[in-house]
């Protein structure tokens, strides 16, 4: 499977769960389909570990993406110090 799904905060997910043939399926849909897909690609769904696997993951990139425009800007902070230090 491939997956190229880009999320702004303007994003509109709702999430829905069922069971279907003894099985709990777990869904996530958004509005706009992905560009050029075909009819009923809105949907990513899985098995609910799975599913909260996903989650797990996304917080852990979310919050690797704050770190590292934190670290970015402290870096530059100390760069222009020592820039002015220097001169």
């Amino acid at each position: 499977m491939n997956l190229n799904l880009h999320l702004t905060d303007n994003t509109q997910l709702r999430a829905h769960g069922y069971v279907a043939d003894h099985t709990l399926v777990a869904e996530v849909h958004w509005d706009f389909p992905i560009p050029h897909s075909r009819l009923g690609e809105g949907t990513l769904w899985g098995t609910p570990a799975m599913m909260r696997k996903l989650a797990e993951l996304a917080v852990q990139a979310a919050v690797q993406a704050e770190e590292e425009a934190c670290w970015q800007a402290r870096a530059a902070l100390l760069a222009a110090a020592e820039r002015e230090r220097v001169s």
